[in-house]
């Protein structure tokens, strides 16, 4: 058989994270490749308890379909949620999605058409590059400085974008512990970046799956909260703060695109679980919320701290610098530009441990020499003993590469 594949699959890849991660399944790999959450900060218990209590009291409500838009009990306290931190979404301009995947589907299916533009940092999210490429979308890269987007190449980036003949559509930004990056966008690059969306009329996505995780320093005004137009559209997951198994998460914005999502997302799966949602529901109603999300920002901060301090004694100094994120769950380490991580990822798994590789977060071929680290997941001592390993390999690798046999 000759199977008629649909053009866009042309453009569709793998993850390069999903497929590393089978890499890590080798036996004592330490590794800090997938931004996993960790298993330990799941309400374990409390969703045991509620789960039976849904599935053999409530079966109407939880064993059955449910609204495409999400059931209004769950709806009520994301819109409380938002408004906490100065987003005003009434439950009727909130979706529940599939995780904030879904929502990055739905965005990707609701504006573009083959050739559209989609703005986006280098380095960005590999879901979100998967998403936009499967709708044919030509992805253009704009350089993340340490305090955000820079807003004069992103102005200029536009203009290029129109000029060769393609209509922008959208930014994509991840303003809060960036993945991959762990950068956090100023107040006034966010203010910037709404002036130029608005000169250009185009709609910002905000993506904040972590900001909820703050551990240390100030909280900045999300992207939305700003906005006086109703051009932001946000996606928030559950994934990080509950349980990433529910996959649960939700889509926010103005009243026309979230009527033009739900359309879309009736074709696609009808609606988000109803048992998922209802654990989620009960969340809400009975835990201490405030207290789960500051036990979780503890317990990440402890990790983060020990991998910022590891990196400080086992890691090579010449030309190595690392984030120091203020929160979410990775950190990104630039080397020289003569070192490519993916070349050296077969020696790091021969010392048995595992990052991810920078190319793919970036859509202009470049970051080579970069690569995202996960404190998530591991153990402190893990960390310790991860980073002492990492630390050797680039050792390693930097003779080797200033080397005669390799030169």
């Amino acid at each position: 058989m000759n199977p008629k594949f649909a053009e866009r699959t042309k453009a569709a890849r793998r993850s390069v994270i999903r497929e590393l991660l089978k890499l890590t399944e080798q036996p004592h790999i330490i590794s800090f490749a997938g931004g996993l959450p960790d298993p330990a900060t799941f309400p374990r218990e409390f969703l045991a308890k509620v789960a039976a209590d849904e599935i053999l009291n409530n079966p109407g409500k939880t064993l059955q379909y449910t609204t495409t838009e999400g059931k209004l009990p769950l709806r009520e306290p994301l819109s409380r949620w938002f408004a906490e931190d100065g987003m005003n979404f009434p439950p009727d301009q909130i979706v529940v999605t599939s995780a904030s995947q879904q929502g990055l589907d739905l965005i990707a299916k609701a504006f573009l058409d083959p050739g559209d533009a989609v703005l986006v940092g280098l380095p960005t999210y590999i879901g979100a590059i998967q998403a936009f490429q499967a709708m044919q979308a030509k992805l253009v890269g704009v350089p993340l400085e340490d305090d955000g987007m820079d807003l004069d190449a992103l102005s200029a980036a536009i203009a290029t974008t129109r000029r060769e003949g393609h209509t922008p559509k959208f930014i994509y930004v991840v303003p809060d512990f960036q993945n991959p990056s762990g950068i956090t966008w100023s107040e006034d690059k966010r203010r910037g970046l709404l002036e130029i969306a608005s000169r250009e009329d185009l709609v910002v996505v905000e993506d904040m799956p972590y900001r909820k995780l703050r551990f240390v320093g100030r909280s900045v005004p999300a992207v939305a909260s700003l906005d006086t137009e109703g051009r932001v559209v946000v996606l928030f997951t559950l994934s990080k703060t509950l349980a990433a198994g529910l996959r649960l998460g939700a889509l926010a914005g103005p009243k026309e695109i979230v009527e033009k999502i739900v359309t879309l997302k009736q074709a696609t799966d009808l609606c988000t679980s109803s048992l998922t949602q209802r654990l989620a529901v009960r969340f809400f109603q009975e835990y201490d919320v405030p207290g789960h999300i500051r036990m979780i920002c503890n317990h990440y901060r402890a990790k983060r701290d020990a991998m910022l301090d590891a990196l400080d004694r086992h890691m090579p100094k010449e030309g190595i610098s690392w984030t120091k994120p203020e929160g979410g769950l990775f950190l990104w380490v630039r080397f020289p530009e003569h070192l490519d991580t993916e070349q050296m990822l077969p020696r790091a798994i021969e010392h048995k441990v595992a990052y991810v590789i920078g190319a793919p977060f970036f859509v202009n071929g470049r970051g080579h020499n970069t690569m995202r680290l996960s404190f998530s997941s591991a153990t402190v001592d893990q960390i310790e003993e991860g980073i002492h390993r990492l630390g050797l390999v680039v050792a390693e690798e930097l003779a080797s590469l200033r080397s005669p046999q390799r030169a």
